[in-house]
């Protein structure tokens, strides 16, 4: 076993694969599969799940990527950088619709402006199916609302709070939340979204008897119908600049407001959790300064 290999073996924790690691450390993809046969020969260990495509580090593979980076940051202790794939990396990330339009891209901004030089590739989706994604190890970490229930070997860690507003037209008149919903249009958020089953779980609960025109799946569809006079609609108060339309008033949702949790959905067992506490870090970051403003 040399020093190089155990880069080699760290860069394909960071990327997700061996092709991608090659690409990052500049190895063909058949250099990168001989390092790991020959690692795998040498220590006698099933190192990947090579029935998964691509293949997938073994609970032994985790541990031995956890020792590698003990052994670099000693043989690194006078560097800088603890090791080539400490904060170089990629990211696989996916996110409900509500927070790529919210405190993602702030917080994108940031890793970037720190220069750490994780690259992260970013899809949406809504809860249920990011958290599917990343139980089966297709995504790296989501960004998602709190579930109901976890599944087993998944971690939540939540990073901020949100309050649930009500948004209705500035011409409408009514000074609480229930007596606008109930006088004006419902414009309903996505039912099947993890966000509109709360706000609907909260209408029910309080009996409050909406009259729903429209159902519409994205936030900025919602808030373009409530903007141009078309109804009101309760939506997550996303604490980022230029929020709503200057036709739109706002109106706390319950006393005292009704509130989800955003987190970060991990694997238990994470070969990337350095990379998915920089984000959990950066997001963080820029919920406190924007509480803070």
């Amino acid at each position: 076993m040399d020093i190089k290999t155990l880069y080699t073996l760290i860069a394909i924790a960071d990327r997700g694969s061996f092709a991608e690691a090659g690409n990052s450390i500049g190895l063909s993809l058949s250099a990168v599969s001989m390092q790991m046969r020959a690692l795998e020969e040498e220590l006698n260990v099933s190192i990947f799940d090579r029935s998964r495509r691509p293949p997938i580090l073994t609970d032994a593979g985790l541990g031995l990527v956890h020792r590698a980076r003990d052994l670099i940051a000693h043989w690194e202790s006078m560097s800088a950088s603890l090791n080539k794939g400490s904060a170089v990396g990629l990211l696989k990330l996916g996110s409900v619709h509500t927070c790529v339009s919210g405190v993602l891209p702030l917080a994108l901004r940031h890793l970037q402006k720190s220069g750490n030089g994780l690259e992260v590739h970013v899809t949406t989706g809504l809860t249920h199916d990011l958290e599917r994604a990343v139980y089966h190890r297709q995504l790296d970490v989501a960004i998602i609302t709190e579930p109901e229930m976890q599944r087993s070997g998944l971690e939540f860690l939540p990073f901020v709070d949100e309050a649930f507003v009500v948004i209705v037209h500035k011409s409408v008149k009514g000074d609480s939340d229930q007596e606008v919903l109930e006088n004006t249009p419902y414009v309903r958020f996505n039912r099947s979204a993890r966000v509109g089953n709360l706000v609907q779980e909260e209408i029910v609960r309080r009996k409050i008897a909406v009259r729903s025109t429209m159902e519409i799946d994205n936030l900025e569809g919602v808030i373009a119908m409530v903007a141009n006079g078309l109804g009101a609609s309760v939506v997550p108060a996303r604490g980022v600049k230029k929020e709503f339309p200057s036709t739109v008033r706002v109106i706390p949702f319950g006393a005292p407001p009704v509130t989800r949790r955003l987190g970060i959905l991990v694997p238990a067992e994470n070969p990337r959790a350095h990379l998915s506490q920089l984000l959990l870090d950066a997001l963080k970051s820029v919920c406190n300064a924007s509480e803070s403003s």
